[in-house]
């Protein structure tokens, strides 16, 4: 098991998760959004973007550091990874098998797509070119 402590980006809240390492990230999508129901009602477990908290040098986001996280145009948070929904927590690309949690670290940012974020990009994507039947 595994301690990681999630902030919600936005709002300033943080939440510790507790969570095996074997499990994958959309688990920890899933555990997110039962930790918070009421700020998560509207929102699927799958809507839910997670950033892994490292800074540029490495470093773990400090818990005072949340509050200076800056977005780009979609939401996301500027200068951190999105997390593979698919791979383990201990994955490497993620924490690794060794992996452990500081007091005061922020390990997890988390994001919620914008409300019909993916249906735009369905009918852009499946809209038929010009000229094309």
């Amino acid at each position: 098991m595994v301690l990681l402590n999630c902030a919600l980006v936005g709002e300033g809240s943080v939440i510790s998760i507790i969570i095996e390492e074997w499990k994958t990230v959309a688990l920890l999508k899933k555990a997110i959004k039962e930790e918070k129901p009421n700020d998560f009602k509207d929102v699927d477990a799958d809507k839910l973007q997670l950033f892994l908290a490292k800074t540029e040098g490495g470093a773990w986001l400090a818990g005072a550091g949340v509050a200076a996280v800056t977005v780009d145009g979609d939401g996301h948070p500027q200068g951190f990874e999105l997390m593979d929904p698919t791979l383990w927590i201990k994955n490497p690309k993620h924490f690794g098998a060794n992996f452990q949690p500081g007091e005061g670290q922020i390990h997890v940012l988390v994001v919620t797509l914008p409300s019909g974020g993916i249906i735009p990009w369905i009918l852009r994507s499946c809209a038929p070119h010009r000229g094309q039947g």
